[in-house]
């Protein structure tokens, strides 16, 4: 064979479920098997995407979602099932992706983006899409990956329309760029002015259709493609679609540069024998002090709250709570009715550690990067030692 002789391989239809994809020139079937992405959100966009990945013969997919099946979202989720009713989305979503392709492994993750899952999950990835309905998840998705350098792929449907987006740290702009103060306003409504949850909060239903899921969710898949390929994937620019008179058209997103998603960590320290179920928090602090100084400050990720105060009684609880699971009424004080001010901690120094506390048990989930910092330096301390338990593609 001399330089000018290329091999030709023809592809084989009868026993290769992947050989059409073998007549596309840039087509590297190599690098979507090696590919770990995650999909956050299984509904009606979600599905489509998840569909879409297990069809191309993605190597793992890792799918989180917090909800469950409603008859609400047959008409709109090609993965579902009548009988699947009650059924966690993301559970039923992965069933679907191993008898679709069992080629495909795939992990279920049932919880909430914004707390639920380490920042050391997302370092696992190599593409993160948010299939999302609200601000404040997206919101977390982005600075999430903003901090480990990971690119996403975001998308928003409401009836015929639709729109998709690329986010890669230092290509372009972020979700948190583009975002308003109105944005803003509506990410605060989900918390009381106390920063307390809110329960029962009414969400706004949007509405959508297979059609928009399809095209939409079609288009995120290719997105994410392009990117395992290494092609242009556009980031920082808005994809539009309008249904109604079928026009498409791109918009490119105002970099902020006093973005506050705009943080990435330099340095990660990997602690393989760490794990949130059995570390302390002082352990965390010893391995910060060791890089950084006896002047170490460490991170939790999220606002501990240490006690409630009420005023009107003159009364305190002890208590060891992530804010975030701290709702108006179990705020209130039980004595008067009144609410109790929360006291919180923030990040931890030699003088406040919760020394015998596991991490877990103040909310710090598994997999979990703490910050400490020292100065103008930040180094992120993995606990690593959860990856052997907490993954689990089958």
């Amino acid at each position: 064979m001399n330089d000018q002789d290329q091999l030709v391989i023809i592809p084989d239809p009868v026993n290769d479920r992947y050989a059409a994809f073998g007549l596309i020139s840039w087509w590297q079937q190599s690098r979507v098997r090696a590919a770990t992405v995650m999909v956050v959100g299984a509904g009606a966009l979600g599905n489509e995407v998840i569909k879409g990945l297990t069809l191309m013969g993605v190597g793992r997919l890792f799918i989180v979602d917090l909800d469950t099946i409603e008859k609400g979202n047959l008409s709109r989720s090609i993965l579902f099932r009548e009988a699947d009713s009650g059924q966690p989305k993301a559970l039923v979503a992965a069933r679907a992706v191993r008898s679709l392709n069992p080629d495909v492994a795939v992990q279920a993750f049932c919880g909430d983006v914004n707390y639920d899952l380490g920042l050391g999950v997302f370092r696992q990835m190599d593409v993160i899409v948010g299939c999302l309905d609200n601000r404040e998840a997206r919101l977390s998705l982005n600075r999430a990956c903003w901090q480990i350098g990971k690119p996403w792929v975001d998308a928003g449907i409401e009836a015929l329309l639709g729109q998709v987006r690329v986010f890669w740290p230092g290509r372009g702009a972020c979700y948190e760029c583009a975002l308003t103060n109105r944005d803003y306003e509506l990410i605060n409504l989900r918390r009381s002015c106390s920063l307390l949850a809110r329960e029962n909060l009414l969400q706004g239903k949007v509405p959508t259709t297979p059609t928009a899921a399809a095209i939409i969710g079609g288009i995120q898949t290719q997105q994410v493609l392009k990117i395992l390929h290494g092609l242009d994937a556009q980031a920082g620019i808005s994809i539009v679609f309008d249904g109604m008179t079928n026009d498409f058209y791109s918009t490119r997103l105002p970099v902020k540069e006093d973005c506050l998603s705009h943080g990435t960590l330099e340095e990660i320290i990997e602690m393989p024998d760490a794990r949130a179920e059995t570390w302390t928090v002082a352990e965390v602090w010893a391995v910060a002090e060791k890089r950084l100084g006896s002047d170490a400050r460490l991170g939790l990720g999220h606002d501990l709250v240490t006690g409630l105060k009420c005023r009107r009684c003159n009364t305190s609880e002890p208590l060891q709570l992530p804010l975030y699971r701290l709702t108006e009424t179990a705020a209130q004080c039980p004595q008067c009715h009144e609410p109790r001010m929360p006291e919180i901690v923030s990040e931890f120094t030699r003088g406040n550690l919760i020394a015998n506390q596991p991490l877990r048990a103040l909310g710090v989930p598994p997999l979990a990067i703490l910050v400490a910092y020292s100065g103008d330096t930040a180094v992120g301390l993995e606990l690593t030692g959860d990856a052997a338990t907490f993954f689990d593609f089958r």
